[in-house]
């Protein structure tokens, strides 16, 4: 287990909350999925994130639409239905009351970072990023940069695997905006790639991540992910014309030539 202050159940809560961020679902729903009372669930994600489920998921839900207001042209009512708002004037005054300013206000004030000349060697292909299966086990709070090849390594290794032949690879998923999202929240889903219906341990979840286009960028250094993530969202994409469809990042290890692959989803954009 990665970090000991979110006990299994509550892991499944914050997954659920995040599945279900366009969904009419309430709390009493979260409740009757765990098994647990809404006051217990309310106690335990406030001990462990700082904040009540409702909280925590209108929070998921205003940090994605940021990003899209962010990183691509649509539309402030489109934004606002695709992330789970019924209306126009029920997402404004919610962005307001988390960000300060209206949507309008922040795409303008924020705009679209322009591209860095000294960023210019990096070879960014645009490939198809074919599906990939996953046990995975998800980590709050971005650790340091320096870190993470020992955050890889650890749960490579991970004692609850046992000595089963059932691993293909390894990858990170990056469901946040680094931009958007504090570093002490954002998440790291750690999957291992197989096709095996065992499940790990109570902390791992399934997850299929569908074929997809994306921009690819092969690197030899883990601990450089943080700036190349931030690269392509920040630098790359702004001159692109393909759509920013902010799934998440994914970091594939070729085990072959030991390199690291990033994966950001995109969508075919405008022509």
């Amino acid at each position: 287990m990665l970090d000991n202050k979110a006990s299994s159940e509550i892991r499944a809560a914050e997954l659920w909350l995040d599945d279900t961020t366009t969904q009419a679902r309430s709390i009493a729903d979260l409740a009757t999925y765990l098994g647990y009372s809404e006051s217990h669930i309310r106690r335990h994600f406030l001990r462990c994130f700082g904040m009540g489920p409702a909280r925590y998921r209108n929070t998921l839900r205003l940090e994605r639409a940021a990003s899209l207001l962010l990183r691509t042209p649509r539309r402030v009512i489109d934004i606002a239905e695709s992330c789970g708002f019924r209306s126009h004037a029920i997402f404004s005054r919610a962005f307001h009351h988390h960000f300060g300013t209206s949507p309008t206000r922040f795409r303008r004030r924020h705009g679209r970072p322009t591209i860095l000349p000294k960023a210019s060697h990096l070879d960014v292909r645009v490939t198809t990023c074919p599906t990939i299966s996953l046990w995975s086990i998800r980590h709050y709070g971005y650790p340091a940069p320096q870190s993470l090849p020992h955050l890889w390594e650890r749960h490579r290794s991970h004692h609850a695997w046992g000595k089963r032949p059932l691993l293909d690879g390894i990858a990170l998923l990056l469901p946040d905006d680094p931009a958007i999202t504090p570093r002490h929240r954002q998440r790291i889903d750690i999957g291992f790639q197989g096709t095996t219906a065992w499940p790990p341990s109570p902390y791992h979840r399934r997850l299929t991540c569908p074929k997809t286009l994306a921009a690819s960028l092969t690197f030899d250094d883990l601990s450089l992910l943080p700036s190349l993530h931030a690269y392509l969202l920040d630098h790359w994409l702004p001159d692109q014309s393909l759509d920013y469809t902010a799934a998440p990042a994914r970091v594939i290890r070729d085990e072959w030539h030991q390199r690291f692959e990033l994966l950001l989803p995109l969508g075919q954009g405008s022509t």
